[in-house]
């Protein structure tokens, strides 16, 4: 007889192990197929999205902000420059 009172979620989460498993079952299988060299690329290739690929988007943001933030003193010192060049009257 079927269990009436089961864990809710206990189906999703054998289904979600299972197709885990199938996953890295997948991912072995291709790693041991790669030669060497191939191993290396994917690995430098892996290194760069993860570290340097982050970084970059990051500094660029960064980069962008404080652009933005310094843009708005530019309009205000280019009036002060054009009134301070006129002469006294």
């Amino acid at each position: 007889m079927k269990d009436l009172n089961a864990a809710p979620g206990s189906t999703s989460f054998s289904a979600f192990w299972n197709e885990l498993c199938a996953y890295t079952r997948q991912g072995m299988a291709a790693l041991r197929a790669m030669s060497w060299p191939m191993l290396l690329a994917c690995c430098l290739g892996l290194a760069f999205l993860i570290t340097i690929l982050p970084l970059a988007i990051m500094l660029f943001a960064l980069v962008m902000l404080l652009r933005w933030a310094s843009n708005g003193d530019d309009t205000d010192t280019d009036t002060k420059a054009a009134n301070s060049s006129q002469p006294p009257q």
